[in-house]
């Protein structure tokens, strides 16, 4: 999966934020507390839904924003041959593939289980596979070294 472009709307510190990413590695460095590790946060959640973030449906709406602003994410990325971009709100999300003006998943939890089976990951081996920091490896160590073996070929293709 490539990650092109993502957009934060009133989502935990972020008003409106855009970031079209290159190919290649990119970085996201800055002061602590402004938001780094929310865009990370932002990804899983358009992925996966309110399990992916921290906290509730009151606090992802950033601070200040008014009470019925929109809280939105979108995501674009490439998968395979395919091109996908999913919009996620706090009450409805969208699914769709390859440019389509209709989109292939349409609820909150339809984008969830198609994204799901388009990854072959679950929110925790997503998680435990592209945030899992030095201390929490826990999950692969417990793997029998076959499970590893086979988890992490599924994950890296």
């Amino acid at each position: 999966m490539q990650i092109s472009r993502i957009r934060l709307a009133n989502f935990r510190q972020h008003e409106n934020t855009e970031l079209d990413l290159g190919a290649g590695l990119t970085g996201i460095i800055g002061p602590n507390g402004v938001g780094k590790t929310t865009i990370l946060e932002a990804i899983a959640w358009a992925m996966y839904g309110m399990p992916a973030a921290r906290g509730s449906r009151e606090t992802i709406r950033r601070r200040g924003a008014p009470p019925r602003a929109k809280v939105e994410v979108e995501m674009e990325f490439a998968l395979g041959p395919h091109q996908y971009r999913i919009l996620r709100s706090l009450n409805g999300a969208e699914l769709y593939q390859d440019g389509d003006s209709a989109p292939v998943a349409n609820s909150l939890a339809s984008v969830t289980e198609r994204v799901t089976r388009l990854l072959g990951m679950t929110r925790d081996e997503f998680f435990n596979t592209y945030f899992t920091g030095q201390k929490e490896l826990a999950v692969m160590a417990a793997m029998s070294a076959p499970e590893r073996a086979q988890f992490l070929s599924r994950v890296l293709g």
